[in-house]
């Protein structure tokens, strides 16, 4: 993720007392937050009306602000109205959170077994990445990993070409972050319209 210190505002004490909260995404709406619901298009007062004041605060120039929770876990976009429009874990399998989508752990699932279970979802799936990011459309889910199964083999293959190979060190971290999903987001429908614009 890239942060630009300059954007900081003002920081919040951190929200590790609640950090075992299960959380729930709901494609389309939203996401559920130990029973208590945040839709996509919420205040920034139904937000910290569930999870309290978040531990950081970022406004960027063009109007958006984005709250932070649970060491940098888990972001709310709002945009120039101060509505919800983006909502992302960002923990991956290090971290403390574990959301759960259709019925699984959208971390601790293998990638393909997510990436399956959302393509039967939503069938219009759009990458143009080479496989690193995935948007549903339709379900207006995105998520993001960062190694694939092909980078790997291109590797390998570079390595070889020089006489060499990758130690087992390397490899066995780059498959991990290769096997599971490190971020996974729902969002407003125009949020992924300019998602798309911007791969393009």
């Amino acid at each position: 993720m890239r942060i630009s210190k300059s954007g900081w505002m003002k920081s919040s004490p951190k929200n590790e007392d609640i950090s075992y909260m299960r959380f729930t995404i709901l494609p389309p709406e939203g996401i559920d937050a130990d029973g208590r619901r945040i839709n996509i298009g919420a205040s920034a007062e139904d937000i910290t009306a569930v999870l309290g004041q978040p531990a950081d605060i970022l406004n960027d120039d063009s109007g958006l602000t984005r709250y932070y929770y649970f060491d940098n876990e888990l972001r709310f976009d709002l945009d120039s109205n101060g509505r919800l429009s983006f909502v992302e874990f960002i923990g991956g399998t290090e971290g403390k959170l574990k959301p759960e989508i259709y019925g699984i752990n959208a971390f601790e699932a293998g990638a393909d077994e997510l990436l399956s279970l959302l393509t039967e979802n939503d069938i219009g799936a759009i990458t143009e990445d080479g496989g690193y990011s995935y948007y549903f459309p339709n379900i207006r889910i995105g998520m993001t990993r960062h190694a694939t199964p092909e980078a790997i083999a291109e590797m390998k293959a570079e390595y070889q070409a020089d006489g060499e190979e990758v130690s087992p060190e390397i490899l066995a971290f780059e498959q991990k972050r290769a096997a599971h999903w490190a971020m996974i987001g729902i969002g407003q429908s125009e949020y992924y319209r300019k998602k798309q614009r911007h791969y393009r």
